[in-house]
């Protein structure tokens, strides 16, 4: 798989791919624009919600239409699902990689839904991304305690062995949203996790983090890391800073012009960490 194979080489590279959630065309085209001038791969993740929103067919339309220009693989991941057959339509509709979330399951049930949207996304050449030691926090509808964001290395490598996933998204102290206070991130499992296996590791909850953080990540064998709150606080302050800056403004394309210029300063900035140009 295409999608595989460059977080693979991500790694080799000590460098990881970033993948930001979208939620409108200003973003598509924000986040395709800011991977052509790091010179880097992408990935676009689009939660239920959005994907719901626009449609199944016509956001994966939309998204390959908005980032043809791009000279770098540009690549559409599905975040956070919790339905199979929603999954399972993705791949249909040429998704390049989908989430299943089944981390508030108990483990034997969330190995056998991931195991069998695996089956058949592999037979589409879509890879599966699963779950396991829940990322405290809200991201969309999802929300998640305090009290439950960690697992163990043993119960990670069974899932990793019998789910039949491609990347993994393990707990480790990450949050979805703005961070309270400086998060307590377990590197040691994440070291445990990349020796142990070749399945690429996912840190959710990149929002926030610092340069250092997500550099010490990288370098013990993350290959993936999402960011989305970042993404919808650089639209709203884009659109605050135009109408403080042009209150009598009428023109609609330059309010969105404004937005998608803040959203492509905070994905640029973000890749340029992770190895980015």
């Amino acid at each position: 798989m295409k999608y595989i194979e460059a977080l693979n080489r991500a790694r080799r590279k000590g460098r990881a791919l970033g993948a930001f959630n979208i939620f409108n065309a200003q973003s598509i085209r924000a986040a395709a624009e800011a991977a052509k001038e790091a010179e880097t791969e992408i990935i676009i993740q689009t939660s239920v919600k959005t994907v719901k929103y626009f449609g199944i067919w016509q956001l994966a339309s939309l998204m390959r239409a908005l980032c043809r220009d791009c000279p770098y693989d540009v690549f559409l991941h599905l975040d956070h699902c919790r339905e199979v057959e929603f999954a399972c339509k993705c791949v249909d509709a040429g998704w390049d990689s989908v989430m299943l979330d089944g981390s508030a399951l108990p483990l034997e049930q969330n190995i056998e839904m991931c195991a069998a949207v695996s089956s058949y996304a592999h037979e589409h050449g879509v890879a599966v991304e699963g779950e396991l030691g829940r990322v405290m926090g809200v991201e969309e509808e999802i929300e998640v305690s305090e009290e439950v964001g960690r697992t163990s290395f043993e119960d990670c490598f069974r899932f990793l062995e019998e789910s039949g996933i491609d990347s993994f998204a393990p707990g480790v102290g990450t949050a979805h949203g703005v961070y309270k206070g400086e998060p307590e991130i377990d590197f040691e499992l994440v070291e445990q996790l990349a020796a142990a296996s070749d399945i690429p590791i996912v840190i959710h909850g990149g929002t926030g983090l610092s340069k250092e953080v997500f550099r010490r990540l990288i370098s013990l064998g993350a290959s993936k890391i999402n960011v989305s709150t970042a993404l919808k606080g650089a639209y709203y302050e884009g659109i605050k800073d135009f109408l403080k800056a042009e209150p009598a403004a009428s023109e609609p394309l330059a309010l969105d012009t404004a937005a998608s210029e803040a959203i492509k300063r905070a994905v640029l900035e973000h890749l340029l960490i992770f190895g980015g140009k």
